[in-house]
């Protein structure tokens, strides 16, 4: 995997799926990508602590092939593996997948990303597991944070 970070105000997100997951990936497209639609039959009741702007489309609906005709990166964030997977079927060779339910359907991983002092610290187990990922990335955000108090002292 080749590390990057994407900038993402000239594109499309699109998400299927309105879980836990869903929402998690959400929150780190959401002000970041000029246009983000999610879509799915049932919303994770976070989605609707409040009003989004005009940039953000909740679809409450079944999937539908034309959902993922716009976008440049597709999220699959659903516990449905046959939408899973015709999502995947569906997605031309342009668009960037991101299958949550499969590592090996995925054009890429999301990484655990903090801002430290004007630095942005990723850690990725390139899609094996979340929990490690976030886990690693506490203790280093915590080390930061102390050899941050050992500069001032």
């Amino acid at each position: 995997m080749y590390p990057i970070q994407l900038n993402l105000s000239n594109k499309t997100v699109v998400i299927i799926g309105g879980g836990k997951i869903a929402w998690r990936k959400f929150k780190k497209v959401m002000h970041e990508a000029k246009t983000v639609k999610v879509v799915s039959p049932e919303f994770n009741p976070a989605f609707y602590t409040r009003t989004w702007a005009p940039h953000i489309t909740l679809d409450k609906k079944a999937y539908d092939s034309k959902d993922i005709a716009d976008a440049n990166l597709i999220i699959i964030a659903t516990n449905d593996v046959k939408v899973n997977q015709q999502v995947h079927d569906d997605a031309r060779p342009e668009q960037w997948v991101n299958h949550t339910g499969d590592r090996r359907q995925s054009d890429f991983y999301n990484s655990f990303d903090f801002v430290h002092n004007e630095m942005t610290i990723s850690v990725s187990s390139e899609g094996q597991s979340i929990q490690r990922t976030q886990a690693y990335g506490a203790k280093i955000k915590a080390y930061l944070e102390t050899l941050e108090e050992d500069f001032h002292e």
